[in-house]
């Protein structure tokens, strides 16, 4: 079956579950890099801006395609849409006066090339191969946390400039989503900790010998992580992203951050692009070949990452006398 065909016959099939009070649309949802996902929303004729969920279909296609039926398939997406239905009435009309949205109106880096057709649409600013856009974010007890990014319909609606869009971003960005940058070992050695400590109990038998020893958790996972790491490298990396893990490279515009960050280093610093999510920082007496690092990039990229999730393929450098984040081929060193 084709995937319009079985678009129209979900459509149809939902449209007789919900009966004639309820409407239900289709949507292409363009994503970051060029994706482009078909939603399904369930609409209620008498609340047509009532919050509800949007669904992806093309997953679903996928399933259905390997076999699922689809009639299965449709029961799964009313589960879906049943459990993650926000029960209060809840309203976007407040998303129609920007007075009650500029607070939580912040910013994120997308790749420039690999999404021409989105920034179409919506305003952004130029920076080197990135595109900085905006979003609104919010975070309450009935939507978790969530967003919507900034369309140049909305900028109309909303009767205000791209110079104050900006601005308003600028202040919130840093205020709303702050910032953590923490020793990647650190990270691996929580992660590593956090798994050996699901798969053990609070004690552990050791035999040494003849003899069997208890030896408390936390002991034998600091041992098996001082084995764990022994020998590795020294070529420290830090790992840059806000408080909410998405959409956290954007924290290498915060005012100071990069800037404080070498100066306690006492070095320059490469920055690698893992994804729209973080970035890696690496001091730059610790390298000596970039071009390791752009090739790292981009296996990662290429092998690790969605798609959607890819920030770039350019390592980028911070120097301290320019003071300013530039594409590693461009780079200016103070050593």
């Amino acid at each position: 079956m084709a995937f319009e065909q079985f678009i129209e016959k979900v459509t149809c099939a939902l449209e007789k579950y919900y009966g004639e009070n309820y409407r239900v649309r289709i949507m292409e949802v363009k994503k970051n890099n060029g994706l482009c996902l078909h939603g399904l929303s369930i609409l209620l004729q008498d609340s047509p801006n009532k919050v509800t969920p949007t669904i992806y279909l093309d997953e679903y296609y996928k399933r259905y395609m390997s076999g699922i039926s689809l009639s299965e398939t449709v029961q799964d997406i009313i589960r879906t849409y049943e459990a993650h239905t926000v029960k209060d009435d809840v309203s976007m009309e407040f998303f129609l006066d920007y007075e009650k949205v500029r607070d939580r109106v912040v910013y994120k880096l997308i790749n420039y090339e690999m999404n021409k057709e989105l920034l179409k649409e919506i305003p952004y600013i130029p920076f080197l191969d990135l595109a900085v856009v905006f979003y609104y974010y919010m975070e309450n007890e009935v939507f978790g946390a969530a967003s919507i990014l900034i369309y140049h319909t909305h900028m109309k609606k909303w009767e205000i400039s791209l110079k104050r869009l900006t601005a308003d971003a600028e202040y919130n960005t840093p205020r709303v989503l702050g910032y953590r940058l923490a020793d990647m070992e650190d990270i691996v050695r929580e992660l590593i900790r956090k798994d050996l400590g699901n798969r053990f109990s609070k004690k552990n038998i050791c035999r040494q010998g003849d003899r069997e020893e208890e030896i408390p958790t936390d002991e034998m996972i600091d041992k098996m992580l001082e084995c764990y790491l022994e020998g590795r490298e020294e070529n420290p990396m830090y790992v840059l992203t806000n408080r909410s893990s998405q959409n956290g490279a954007a924290c290498i515009l915060y005012p100071n951050v990069l800037k404080d960050f070498a100066e306690r280093m006492g070095s320059d610093l490469y920055i690698l692009p893992s994804s729209i999510h973080e970035v890696i920082l690496i001091k730059d007496h610790e390298i000596d070949d970039a071009d390791a690092l752009r090739n790292m990039v981009k296996d990662v990229n290429r092998t690790q990452l969605a798609p959607e999730e890819v920030l770039s393929d350019q390592v980028y450098y911070y120097s301290r006398k320019n003071g300013k984040v530039e594409l590693c081929e461009n780079k200016t060193s103070v050593k």
